[in-house]
């Protein structure tokens, strides 16, 4: 994510309505942020004495979560060498660590960005000082790493700039450990997962995971729940996901701090999304630098305990499940109520007109003004209204949508039903009379459209 100050940490909260069930979006359930059922420990064995955890015993073990650690900010003797310091006295070792992306900063500094020559090269640099860390990393534990937004950017072709480094180095993964099924996917630049990793995901999680057993996926973005920003997420955790049941577990960094949301599948099993904080010390965020150490036995997470470096009350634990609300995992407009609709990067090019955002393959992002113009024949004249799946970024402008029948006559929207990303309001008679919808958003994320009766 774009490394700025009072970020995503704050938001907790969306608007809850009876559109839910109408824009096929669900509001993204409370965090739980372990505030009232944490405790310490001064070490990390003490820790798991307080989970019953026997990490000896023949079918335990521990995996090391980290993320964003973000080379190329602050000083990179301050990022891994800490983490190494204190993971060297595991005993015993983790099974194996995993870096869930933003392993640097520069192959694109902010949502949709494409770098050119010189940051190109500053990114192939930042990639390199990780790579020694990477490789005393290694001599630990067996290491998966993944890409997160930061690593690569919209469009670049086979992952060139970490290539350069790593040569053919995995960016997903897929294994059991002791009876858990694990899956690492690359996010890339927009949670974009694409038809082929898509397919991948799908197949080796159905057939790794046993019913009733753990099944943990690891993507650089907690997007579960989301239908704009990196809404791909959800629909590739939907797929590989339907008909699954066990212990199913989501977990990400991108958002620099900590939490648990909990969401429904449409067959009802539930799953839990976890995101991890950041692991270096001079990005933004809450909780950091630290990492996470997920504890395992008889094929089912038995705990977990967090790590601050530098938190003199030693290590924290987490219950190995939550409670608290649970909302559904829906897809963009997913209702039989709407009579057309269209995503961005999925055949909406014919209708945009405007355009001064970021583009980030299936959403726009940083939208400053963009414009889109329907013919509402496309709805055989049957449309009265419209919804639009558009998110206001926290600590800018009011986000704002106008709509008009012709290219000068906006009116901005004011009567309107809003849940969570999706606005609904009713198409003017003028645009009904001249048969044209023209939408002119700023100030916001936008990832779809739809018509509506």
């Amino acid at each position: 994510m774009k490394p700025t100050s009072n970020r995503a940490a704050n938001r907790r909260e969306f608007i809850r309505g009876a559109l839910a069930g109408l824009c096929g979006v669900a509001a993204l359930p409370t965090a739980h942020t372990f505030a009232a059922d944490r405790r310490a420990a001064p070490t990390l064995d003490a820790a798991f004495r307080l989970l019953n955890f026997n990490p000896d015993a023949g079918d335990a073990f521990t995996v090391v979560w980290m993320a964003d650690i973000h080379y190329g900010v602050g000083n990179a003797q301050q990022i891994l060498p800490p983490m190494l310091a204190e993971l060297r006295g595991m005993n015993p070792r983790p099974a194996f660590i995993g870096v869930i992306g933003d392993l640097i900063l520069t192959a694109s500094t902010s949502f949709g960005t494409v770098p050119g020559a010189a940051q190109r090269l500053k990114a192939i640099e930042e990639f390199r000082a990780f790579q020694s860390h990477y490789e005393e990393l290694k001599k630990l534990a067996p290491v998966k790493l993944t890409l997160g937004n930061h690593d690569t950017y919209p469009g670049e072709e086979n992952l060139g700039l970490f290539r350069a480094v790593f040569g053919a180095e995995p960016v997903t993964h897929a294994f059991k450990e002791k009876g858990v099924t694990f899956a690492i996917a690359n996010g890339g630049s927009c949670g974009l997962l694409g038809d082929r990793q898509q397919k991948w995901l799908a197949s080796q999680v159905k057939t790794l995971h046993r019913p009733g057993g753990t099944l943990v996926t690891a993507v650089h973005q907690p997007s579960v729940g989301r239908v704009v920003r990196e809404r791909g997420i959800a629909a590739a955790i939907r797929e590989a996901y339907a008909d699954l049941h066990g212990d199913l577990w989501v977990v990400g960094g991108h958002e620099h701090h900590n939490d648990d949301r909990r969401f429904r599948l449409p067959h009802g099993q539930v799953l839990t999304q976890a995101t991890i904080t950041a692991g270096n010390p001079k990005t933004w965020g809450t909780e950091l630098p630290g990492y996470w150490v997920w504890c395992f036995a008889g094929g089912k997470l038995a705990g977990r305990v967090f790590r601050r470096i530098g938190d003199e009350s030693g290590f924290a634990i987490a219950p190995a499940a939550t409670n608290g609300e649970i909302s559904p995992v829906l897809l963009p407009f997913e209702d039989t109520r709407t009579l057309w609709k269209v995503m961005v990067g999925e055949g909406d090019e014919p209708y945009r007109r405007t355009t001064k955002a970021a583009w980030c393959l299936n959403y726009w992002a940083y939208v400053r003004e963009l414009v889109y113009e329907f013919p509402l024949k496309v709805a055989n004249g049957h449309a009265r209204r419209c919804a639009t799946l558009m998110d206001s970024p926290e600590g800018g402008k009011p986000m704002r949508l106008a709509v008009a029948a012709n290219k000068t006559d906006w009116k901005d929207v004011t009567d309107s039903e809003r849940t969570g990303a999706c606005t609904v309001f009713t198409i003017p008679q003028t645009c009904l009379d001249a048969g044209t919808l023209r939408l002119k958003m700023e100030n916001c994320a936008v990832s779809g459209f739809a018509l509506m009766e």
